[in-house]
């Protein structure tokens, strides 16, 4: 009797440790995805949206639809048509929208020389088993003395899809305002060999410096950046400040976030 009983055991173990296996997920991947539209008034000057983002795939299902959503409403955003239509259809609709406002340009000043741009690039900037964060950098032109530029910084988290709030990595931003001043000047001197005061560099009601509407992690910290016109003039430039995990301290836990 106990011979027979031995072997059915064993059978249903084996059952039961099959049941219990799963199929180890795929690692996220990130490809580019281009798009360019453009539609001319003459040969030199035309209209033309140039868009190149980044698409993930594999990892969770679920994680992977969040990112890729919310990347795709950025990217709609910038482009400026229609936001119900696919990216490539939104742009045919945007590129006839910008074609018809260089027409009325070039109505009003027949020789000008220029074009029409909305221009849409990105940088995977850390890619770990817990983030993934991405740069999107925008650039328009669609008139006037200079054209607008500015950054967008995203960390998700892999394990949900969620965007990290800067509150999840940082808690007490009160402490972290002296470090961003500090390293807005930094930034800036940097660049130019100039010695700054922050009250040389910024507007008047940016002292004390707000809290940057953009931020990400990096491997080295985290990221901040302020753009134009968010702080300071045009001609300030944009300004990237990389706290590192070291100047963050006790600010930030490193191991939540970097592998």
């Amino acid at each position: 009797m106990r011979a027979a009983i031995i072997p059915s055991l064993i059978i249903l173990s084996w059952i039961s440790s099959c049941k219990n296996k799963t199929t180890p997920e795929s690692p996220v991947t990130v490809s580019t995805t281009e798009i360019k539209v453009r539609k001319c008034v003459v040969d030199t000057q035309c209209a033309e949206i140039k868009l190149a983002f980044p698409v993930v795939s594999g990892g969770k299902e679920a994680v992977t639809r969040s990112v890729n959503d919310t990347i795709s409403a950025f990217v709609r955003m910038v482009v400026g048509g229609d936001p119900s239509l696919p990216i490539k259809q939104a742009a045919d609709s945007a590129v006839t929208n910008l074609h018809l406002m260089l027409e009325d340009q070039l109505s009003i000043i027949p020789d000008y020389s220029m074009g029409f741009v909305h221009e849409l690039t990105s940088k995977n900037l850390v890619q770990n088993s817990k983030v993934i964060s991405f740069e999107l950098s925008s650039y328009s032109f669609t008139g006037g003395a200079h054209g607008n530029y500015g950054s967008a910084l995203f960390t998700f988290r892999l394990d949900d899809g969620a965007l990290v709030q800067l509150t999840d990595i940082i808690q007490d931003t009160a402490s972290l305002r002296p470090l961003l001043e500090t390293g807005f000047v930094e930034s800036k001197s940097a660049q130019t060999g100039e010695t700054y005061a922050l009250a040389d560099l910024v507007f008047p009601e940016s002292i004390p410096l707000p809290m940057p509407l953009q931020w990400c992690i990096v491997r080295e910290g985290v990221r901040f950046t302020y753009n134009p016109y968010e702080v300071a003039a045009y001609a300030v430039g944009q300004t990237d400040i990389i706290l590192t995990w070291e100047k963050l301290g006790k600010l930030a836990d490193k191991s939540r976030w970097i592998d």
